[in-house]
């Protein structure tokens, strides 16, 4: 922790944190190695701040969120977007829905419907793989829907560069302190 109620750390897929001075978006990682995520909160503004006063603003080039208490920066945190297949629209949003607990429509596995053995891994719920499937949307827990078309923020694997089908993954130690200091209706925008 620094002075002022300032704290700024690296969060990696592993939950350990290690603290020092902000760093720079992070270029695209080898998928080989844990990611070192990039977080900065402060603390005096989180704790003052309410849902009513929140905006979010999304950066699809630096790959971070910002959580603004009015116009004071309460967090940011380092996020995963839209791959080249699936990109995450841009422009100005609110949050439409929330939920604690959110399975996806679209993507997930694919299992045996007699045995649960995994068919498909990597899923999606439009392209049966066989009769006897069955479709297990993977798990979108805090999520906070943007669009009505399937976008929203959730807790996922965050690597250091865009990887999603469109929806903005955040670290799962960030996304329910976000979640909890956002309200239905809290402006999101998304940009480059």
């Amino acid at each position: 922790m620094t002075a002022a109620g300032f704290s700024s750390c690296h969060v990696n897929k592993e939950g350990n944190l290690s603290f020092g001075k902000p760093q720079p978006a992070p270029a695209k990682s080898n998928k080989k190695s844990a990611p070192q995520h990039y977080l900065y909160k402060n603390d005096k503004v989180l704790a003052a701040m309410s849902p009513q006063d929140s905006k979010l603003q999304v950066n699809l080039t630096q790959q971070r969120v910002k959580l603004f208490s009015g116009d004071q920066l309460a967090l940011e945190s380092q996020i995963s977007t839209g791959n080249e297949g699936h990109p995450t629209p841009t422009g100005k949003f609110s949050i439409l829905e929330k939920k604690v607990d959110k399975k996806s429509n679209r993507y997930g596995k694919w299992v045996n419907a007699d045995s649960g053995a995994t068919l498909v891994s990597d899923g999606d719920s439009y392209k049966r793989p066989s009769e006897n499937a069955e479709f297990r949307g993977t798990a979108m827990p805090y999520w906070m829907r943007v669009t009505w078309r399937g976008v929203g923020m959730h807790i996922g694997y965050v690597p250091l560069y865009a990887a999603s089908h469109g929806c903005i993954r955040v670290p799962r130690e960030v996304q329910p302190l976000i979640f909890s200091k956002t309200r239905v209706g809290t402006p999101v925008e998304i940009m480059y």
